[in-house]
């Protein structure tokens, strides 16, 4: 039903509370790294393909600065891939048993994690924007919370199937929730008097 970007639910993460229990992880349509993948890519075998056009192997490699030119081209573009797929990566949405998680991974050194607890949902919603996007059925889903805040869980897949299961979480974590001691003592307090 969540195609191969969901993981397991007996995956953790870091900051995991003891008792809560992780539903789905997803991350980014692999449909994202379509157009650096092919860029990089091509740049890349262009590189490679360019010493055996003529006599143009002969100028780069007999020349000390070519040389260093055409490899750093190389280096660029090979970390360039490197650094898109991190990205890809280390981007996550975890929805938990009490909350949804969206890190945002920013660049190699810089993270944004932003989390809304399930009772705190007001309003869930997708979006399905473009050909591609509907080709491959991956989207946006908005969540709404209490604090006015909204997380974006963006271009992942099957957006309608993630808001259904976010709605089915939310009904489970506000029906009757536990009474904690403390609203147990105000209750006994308020009735004595």
């Amino acid at each position: 039903m969540l195609g191969n970007n969901s993981s397991p639910a007996k995956k953790e993460f870091s900051n995991q509370m003891p008792d809560e229990k992780v539903i789905l992880i997803l991350r980014k349509h692999w449909f994202v790294l379509a157009w650096p993948f092919f860029k990089g890519t091509l740049f890349v075998v262009i590189a490679a393909l360019l010493p055996t056009i003529g006599k143009i192997g002969f100028y780069i490699f007999n020349s000390a600065f070519l040389t260093i030119v055409y490899l750093v081209w190389i280096v660029i573009w090979v970390n360039y891939l490197i650094y898109e797929y991190l990205n890809w990566y280390r981007d996550q949405y975890i929805l938990t048993d009490r909350r949804v998680i969206n890190i945002d991974q920013r660049s190699l050194f810089k993270r944004r994690v932003s989390e809304v607890e399930l009772d705190k949902i007001q309003d869930v919603l997708h979006e399905i924007n473009g050909v591609n996007a509907t080709t491959f059925n991956f989207g946006n889903v908005i969540i709404y919370s209490a604090g006015s805040d909204k997380i974006e869980l963006r271009d992942i897949p099957q957006p309608a199937a993630i808001q259904n299961l976010i709605f089915k979480l939310v009904k489970e974590a506000t029906k009757n929730p536990p009474v904690t001691v403390d609203e147990l003592v105000d209750f006994i307090k308020k009735q004595r008097i």
